[in-house]
């Protein structure tokens, strides 16, 4: 029993210090999440064309603590899928195109001298619609090395760099952490990530949260491009940014229920092609809505 508190609370520390995507705010064992992207316009459409999306996200972590006391292996595994709709689809074509992305992520957090902390994820990751046989296409790495400096109980700071796709296309990006907690609430920031602000009333906490999110899909479809000509489409970037208030509240000792709600901004999807130049389309800013359950220990 001793043993398994000890693994617990090693786990919790890390997971606040480190930022990781994978424990938001404690650790999350399991959980499932549905969001709501109603229509919106494409920008400068001449069609009127309108895209709404859904999305929904599976995920399960596997902690376990090392034998030197210092390190901590997280195995995860996610599974989300994208399914979009759009009106007057005709030159983008992603009407009907479910978007699957399957990542399995080893994290690794390590307690170092003076105060500092290791945080290293790597994230295999199968990320296409999965409407012909697996090539290499369909596979993204992506992985973070994040190094976090405690400067007190209440303020810590870090910064590392990432190789993500979540902006639609696979690159390198820096990445900065920031934390401050108090009894009542906590700030976090993790760029290129997240930014949250949490209240602490009880079994409930409240807050408000700025999430960036996507991926590089592998596809295998045609448009119809002006004028009337065929064109394959290879890759689909996607990418949104959403932000408003969300709310959590504990169930029991092991469930959590989570709802949110608010605007989208900056969503757009790239179509990449051999055959011609990327085309990326921009779509207004609109609303969301989610609604999510997840296990986590007492």
């Amino acid at each position: 029993m001793r043993s398994n508190k000890t693994l617990w609370s090693t786990v919790c520390v890390l997971l606040l210090l480190s930022g990781s995507q994978v424990m938001s705010q404690e650790i999350k064992l399991a959980g499932f999440s549905f969001t709501r992207f109603p229509g919106a316009a494409v920008k400068g459409s001449p069609l009127n064309r309108e895209i709404e999306v859904n999305e929904y996200n599976f995920f399960v972590n596997f902690p376990k603590r090392l034998e030197d006391e210092k390190t901590v292996l997280i195995n995860g595994l996610q599974y989300k899928l994208i399914t979009p709709f759009a009106d007057n689809d005709v030159t983008i074509g992603i009407d009907g195109q479910n978007l699957h992305l399957v990542c399995y992520r080893l994290t690794v957090l390590r307690a170092l001298s003076n105060n500092w902390s290791l945080f290293v994820s790597l994230s295999p990751t199968l990320s296409s619609t999965f409407n012909t046989r697996l090539e290499k296409e369909d596979f993204l790495f992506n992985g973070i090395l994040h190094f976090v400096k405690k400067k007190s109980d209440h303020f810590s700071y870090g910064g590392g760099i990432a190789l993500t796709a979540r902006f639609g296309n696979s690159i390198p990006i820096p990445t900065v952490q920031l934390t401050y907690k108090s009894e009542k609430g906590k700030l976090q920031v993790f760029l290129p990530r997240h930014i949250t602000y949490d209240r602490y009333f009880g079994k409930l906490t409240a807050g408000l949260k700025v999430e960036v999110d996507g991926s590089l899909y592998n596809v295998n479809y045609t448009r119809i491009s002006p004028p009337d000509e065929l064109q394959p489409v290879n890759k689909v970037g996607y990418t949104r940014v959403i932000f408003g208030p969300h709310i959590n509240y504990r169930v029991g000792k092991f469930i959590q229920l989570e709802a949110s709600g608010g605007m989208t901004a900056g969503q757009s999807v790239e179509l990449q092609s051999e055959l011609f130049s990327d085309d990326k389309y921009d779509v207004d800013n609109g609303a969301f809505l989610r609604f999510g359950i997840s296990i986590l220990p007492p």
